[in-house]
């Protein structure tokens, strides 16, 4: 199986590690944010709609999500995660991790979360939060209005 393929299943199972955290969350894979052509991997809106935005940069090796966070801290979101395969940590970004001063933006609040997947019996992945993350200013509520009005959730509790 292919790193690209092994991303797209990894998204299913993050979803899964997001919901856990959540409270009746909406969730979208591959989503237009925050809007037209810019999608993110991830995208999941807190409290059936109303609530803060939580987006997920989903990468099979933990250094390419590392050099994610960048883009990542320029999508309006309310709370960022990177999402990377376990095995693919290593002597160069384990130090990283563990310093966790790439999670942060040079100023402001703010961190970026992060959830590592994890391959386990039967080919079935995992997922779990490895760094909680930190909230980061502002609203996207006219965003999460267009995008409910016109984009279904791929995952939804009522």
């Amino acid at each position: 199986m292919d790193r690209d393929q092994l991303e797209q299943r990894a998204r299913a199972p993050v979803a899964q590690c997001l919901i856990r955290q959540l409270l009746v969350p909406k969730l979208y894979f591959g989503a237009p944010w925050p809007g037209g052509d810019q999608r993110v991997d991830l995208l999941a809106v807190d409290r059936a709609g109303v609530g803060d935005v939580h987006i997920v940069e989903v990468k099979f090796e933990a250094a390419r999500a590392l050099q994610a966070i960048p883009q990542l801290l320029a999508v309006p979101a309310q709370y960022r995660w990177i999402a990377f395969f376990h095995e693919t940590v290593n002597n160069t970004v384990e130090p990283e991790l563990m310093s966790r001063r790439a999670l942060y933006p040079q100023s402001g609040m703010g961190r970026v979360g992060v959830i590592e997947v994890v391959r386990m019996a039967g080919d079935d992945l995992g997922a779990n939060v490895l760094v909680r993350p930190e909230r980061f200013p502002g609203s996207s509520r006219p965003e999460v209005s267009r995008l409910l009005e016109t984009v279904p959730p791929d995952i939804q509790f009522d």
